[in-house]
């Protein structure tokens, strides 16, 4: 019997868009193409902790010739993120009956800002980020160290993730999961509930 939820963010909680982000390091950088492909080994050393927030800014601003400054390039990587207002209902009504925590692919400045700005994060009884953790989904390592840190039993846990091989990579561990797609949101509750998950 499920007793826990375990939800990835991006996608899930929340929608993201690099695009409006795109545009704006674009219009403020010297250096030619695309700024997210400029910086994406940064990128990816930020999410799995090889470098902390303030080094990624300075090293992105650098390689990008970006002239607006760190607070301002801050901003506009955190400035990404919108409800996914359908699953936040659910957890609305979840949060009554389970524990809820968190897995995600994500970075110190993402985390931080999600924490800050959206108060459904409050809901969360901890959780387990690839920044912090030195491993990404769907490295099984990523599992193991979540079923640790958060005391998880995988058969009473529904892992929800918008990343089929995040979810395969799931019930290879043992965990109840289920893929998550945002344009089909009900669908999603159908599939919860006959797995005997009351949302």
């Amino acid at each position: 019997m499920v007793d826990t939820l375990l939800f990835d963010i991006g996608n899930v909680l929340v929608h993201f868009d690099f695009g409006p982000a795109r545009a704006r390091l674009a219009e403020a950088s010297s250096v030619a193409g695309d700024p997210l492909e400029t910086i994406a080994g940064l990128k990816d050393r930020l999410e799995i902790g090889d470098i902390d927030g303030p080094t990624f800014v300075d090293a992105a601003i650098e390689k990008l010739g970006y002239h607006g400054g760190p607070d301002a390039f801050r901003r506009t990587w955190e400035d990404i993120f919108s409800p996914n207002q359908p699953m936040w209902e659910a957890v609305a009504r979840a949060r009554e009956r389970y524990r809820l925590v968190l897995m995600s692919n994500t970075s110190e400045i993402h985390k931080e800002s999600l924490f800050r700005d959206f108060a459904i994060f409050e809901s969360f009884d901890g959780g387990v980020f690839s920044y912090a953790s030195h491993r990404m989904k769907p490295d099984p390592e990523a599992y193991r160290i979540a079923v640790e840190e958060l005391g998880l039993r995988p058969a009473e846990t529904l892992y929800v993730d918008d990343g089929a091989g995040n979810v395969e990579a799931g019930r290879r561990q043992g965990f109840v999961s289920v893929l998550y797609d945002p344009q089909q949101h009900d669908r999603f509750l159908a599939e919860v509930r006959a797995l005997g998950v009351d949302l």
